[in-house]
């Protein structure tokens, strides 16, 4: 029976039915009465390009055909075109997310935080009503994972890489947006603290396991006017590397990365230390 399928099934029917109403090869074949491989020989040989996992996987979810697991809305065209907002959560996910493929072919994306509103602002911010979980393996972290093959490759074409790479390099952000990527990349593996002196003073650093990631970094931060700084190296298990600034030009950074804010993308948390640090008595230059 499939060997009439060419005259019975036009190429612009198949099409329609398979691109334009997002039905699967098995859909189409029982239509028509064929095993679902004569319908993927029909659809090479009129040149038409199948599907990959990942995209049949959530249209799938969309049709509930993939047991209990429920379909979840979120922009895939998020990580496409610069916004503050995209800046921003990409200096999260090449901080504290992470990419990776499975074992099907598709892509998994996942998001781990210790600070649940901030993460559900994120999946908000990305048109998403996917679930916000407690992650299984670290004790306090909240996990925002996902599949879609287009974020993923907008992702992998903006510099992350599989996993957590330790030769991850600075991506090339437009300047308008540098200040919101930077802020992101803080929230994710930056910190705020009190250097015990004699006079404590405000401190912050930048903490990365990749080399080049966190040189570029710092000549990112030259290039919004922070001074020169020296980037150390340590070594407990894994190498990584710090960047490191005193008081008076972390009061720079502070107004590099929140006087120019555009929205509420940022971590409450360390920007409120910043704030009691800065106002505090003890903030006061020495004598």
């Amino acid at each position: 029976m499939g060997k009439d399928l060419k005259s019975r099934l036009s190429k612009e029917e198949l099409i329609r039915l398979y691109k334009a109403e997002g039905q699967s090869l098995a859909d189409i074949a029982k239509v028509y009465g064929v095993s679902r491989t004569a319908v993927m020989k029909h659809c090479n040989i009129l040149g038409i390009e199948r599907r990959g996992r990942g995209e049949a996987r959530v249209l799938a979810q969309k049709k509930a055909k993939v047991g209990n697991q429920r379909y979840c809305a979120i922009n895939e065209a998020f990580f496409s075109s610069w916004s503050p907002e995209m800046a921003y959560v990409l200096g999260l996910m090449m901080t504290d997310g992470c990419i990776s493929k499975t074992k099907n072919g598709s892509y998994r994306i996942s998001l781990c935080i210790n600070d649940g509103d901030l993460l559900r602002n994120v999946v908000k911010t990305m048109g998403s009503d996917h679930t916000v979980t407690e992650s299984k393996y670290q004790k306090g972290m909240n996990v925002f994972i996902f599949g879609r093959e287009k974020i993923a490759q907008d992702l992998l074409r903006l510099g992350m890489k599989p996993r957590k790479s330790l030769d991850l390099e600075f991506p090339n952000i437009p300047k308008e947006y540098l200040r919101d990527f930077i802020r992101g990349v803080f929230d994710g593996d930056g910190c705020v603290y009190f250097l015990k002196t004699k006079y404590p003073r405000l401190n912050t650093s930048f903490v990365s396991g990749s080399k080049a990631f966190i040189y570029g970094l710092e000549k990112a931060l030259r290039a919004l006017g922070m001074p020169a700084a020296k980037i150390n190296t340590y070594h407990h298990k894994n190498t990584y590397y710090t960047l490191r600034y005193a008081y008076k030009n972390s009061l720079k950074l502070f107004k590099i990365m929140y006087e120019e804010m555009k929205g509420d993308m940022f971590l409450l948390r360390k920007f409120n230390k910043f704030k009691i640090i800065i106002d505090s008595n003890s903030c006061n230059d020495p004598p």
